[in-house]
């Protein structure tokens, strides 16, 4: 952070003095040292005076009087302002302007009554255009030199972002690059290895979950063989055994389904589907498998953008997941609100606590610590759900049933 500030301040700091340098340079060779009228007839009027003090009261009326540039009036023909007419007893030119805007320069010589006056002289141009370019410049060339010390850094946020959304989607193929002008060269380079530390823990972790439920898969096959053979012996013992041993694989199966998902959605086939058959079909599912009165309001029509494979798998887990927590009845609603598709899923059962609503997606979370057998599952129905809708960018809300247990909120923008 210290570089940061440090480069910052020396950036701003030099850009601010070169530019500063670079304008006052450019206004005295270009403005100052350009053609001007007015002083040029100064020096002029300055030569004047002194070659006119040489000459003789005769010898300057007879001159004056060739002159046609050089008009001559006595003191009292202007109502001088007292700061004028000091300069011109002091001997110095000074500058007046007629009702025309036209400058004269007026002097005397000699220290006499009389005023010789050169000009009159066409206004000088105005130099604010060439003062408003030079400003113009300068700001450009301040702004030039702060884009090339931001350009390194950009880049470096945008190759972090680029590198937190590929960890975000479960993508371990990083290839962090980064530039070495940047001010925060050393924090992207302690962020990269991060990354790369957490994709390597990442893989691991999948690893790690596929060689242990494949290897699980050896043993359970055992000792199915083995209950297999000991049923005759023991028939009330090996059915209790095997129920267990039928949990074990039911659990492998969900662990490895899950550790797929963090591949799946690198193989998405986002496409237009209508959202309403996906219900219906799962509806029917439903219905040939439950005792629960099933109340459906789905709209038609509904066209959304998902990968409908994996949509299907979260409406399958909801309202199976409602169907194992309802009591009697589960209720079904598709609707079209404000270009949205909404899709509910109540049931009548406990419901889920406000404090819990976060903690249901979590993988292996279940509010029934009991693992009770009737209930079944696993805590990973809803946290399946909750990885689909990621990808889909959305997430499924919780609240209260009017039917009195949880409801499940499901949002999806529609195509228009």
């Amino acid at each position: 952070m210290l570089r940061l500030l440090v480069s910052l301040y020396i950036v701003v700091f030099a850009s601010i003095i070169a530019i500063n340098l670079g304008s006052e340079a450019i206004w005295r060779n270009w403005v100052e040292q350009a053609p001007d009228d007015l002083r040029h007839a100064t020096q002029v009027a300055t030569n004047y005076q002194q070659a006119l003090s040489y000459l003789q009261k005769d010898e300057l009326d007879s001159y004056l009087q060739a002159q046609p540039q050089l008009t001559v009036f006595p003191y009292e023909d202007v109502a001088w302002l007292p700061e004028q007419l000091a300069a011109l007893k002091q001997g110095e030119i000074i500058t007046s302007f007629d009702d025309k805007g036209n400058a004269l320069l007026l002097f005397v010589v000699n220290n006499s009554t009389s005023v010789v006056q050169l000009g009159p002289f066409a206004p000088a141009k105005s130099a604010k255009v060439k003062q408003y370019t030079i400003k113009l410049l300068s700001y450009s060339v301040l702004a030039l030199l702060l884009v090339m010390w931001l350009r390194p850094l950009w880049i470096d946020l945008v190759q972090l972002k680029r590198t937190s959304e590929k960890l975000a989607s479960g993508s371990l193929d990083l290839t962090p690059t980064r530039s070495r002008f940047s001010a925060i060269y050393t924090l992207t380079q302690q962020i990269e290895r991060m990354a790369l530390k957490t994709a390597s823990l990442m893989s691991n972790q999948k690893q790690l979950v596929n060689a242990v439920s494949h290897e699980l898969r050896t043993p359970l096959a055992r000792l199915k063989f083995a209950l297999a053979m000991l049923a005759p012996k023991a028939p009330e013992q090996v059915s209790a055994m095997e129920e267990d041993v039928t949990e074990m694989e039911v659990l492998i199966d969900e662990m490895l389904g899950y550790a797929r998902l963090e591949f799946a959605n690198q193989q998405l086939h986002m496409q237009q589907c209508d959202l309403a058959p996906l219900i219906l079909d799962q509806l029917d599912k439903l219905a040939r498998t439950t005792n629960k009165q099933l109340v459906t309001d789905v709209a038609s029509d509904v066209p959304v953008k998902c990968d409908p494979h994996q949509l299907t798998r979260v409406i399958q887990n909801l309202l199976q997941n409602a169907d194992k927590y309802g009591q009697s009845t589960i209720r079904i609603t598709l609707s079209r609100q404000h270009n949205m598709a909404v899709f509910l899923v109540e049931d009548d059962g406990p419901g889920i606590p406000e404090s819990k609503r976060e903690q249901v997606f979590q993988p292996f979370s279940r509010l029934d610590k009991s693992r009770n057998k009737d209930t079944g599952g696993f805590g990973l129905g809803l946290a399946i759900v909750s990885k689909i809708l990621s990808w889909h960018h959305t997430d499924c809300q919780i609240d209260d049933s009017e039917l009195g247990g949880a409801r499940f909120t499901l949002r999806l923008p529609l195509v228009a």
